[in-house]
């Protein structure tokens, strides 16, 4: 363990970690539920305030660097929601990228997020349900009116048998305007799912 410490100092020196990885550092596991505030906001269950420096330092870090201990802390908000609702979902489904957002950052965040879990069964998530048909711009670029217009259509069901009568939840990290998350509920919906659960992990 000295050593390991060791060899992170020494590569702190060399190479200065970012504020957010200093701050994911400092956050312990126990912490987590104290972060932890659900709420509404519009159609959509959001577990965490993005304005939190500690929550917007998680999602930074495993949205942007793959950070292993910020996908683990991240997934402890879900298993907080599934515990507290007793809710049972058929199929969890991580808001896909697209092909080359995904290949150029080598994972999906939410997907590794949902997988991290050590409390609930993750057989579950399917990441492969939901497939972006096109790479859209960001969203944090655009007005309200240009990421409903830029997410028309975005999404495809690639099987759609399995979506018949099931109980879903689909995911998200991060939830703006919350365009991303009904749009690709629109796109499950006319395949006859018993209900479509949206939920973002901060807003």
């Amino acid at each position: 363990m000295h050593l390991q410490k060791l060899f992170i100092y020494i590569l702190d020196l060399i190479f200065p970690p970012s504020e957010d990885l200093r701050t994911v550092r400092t956050i312990r596991e126990a912490i987590v539920p104290t972060l932890f505030h659900e709420h509404a906001v519009q159609d959509t269950i959001v577990l965490s305030d993005f304005r939190d420096p500690r929550i917007r330092a998680l999602i930074h870090e495993a949205k942007f660097h793959g950070n292993r201990k910020a996908f683990v802390l991240l997934s402890t908000l879900i298993d907080l929601y599934l515990e507290r609702r007793k809710t049972q979902y058929d199929i969890i489904i991580p808001i896909p990228l697209s092909s080359r957002r995904k290949r150029t950052r080598g994972y999906n965040q939410v997907y590794e997020i949902l997988k991290a879990s050590s409390q609930h069964d993750t057989t579950n998530v399917v990441p492969d349900l939901l497939k972006r048909t096109y790479d859209t711009r960001p969203q944090t670029d655009l007005s309200k009116a240009e990421r409903l217009t830029n997410l028309r259509g975005a999404f495809t069901a690639t099987n759609p048998a399995a979506l018949v009568g099931k109980r879903i939840l689909l995911v998200d990290d991060v939830m703006t305007t919350g365009a991303t998350l009904i749009e690709a509920r629109a796109t499950l919906i006319p395949y006859g799912p018993k209900s479509v659960t949206l939920l973002a992990l901060a807003h």
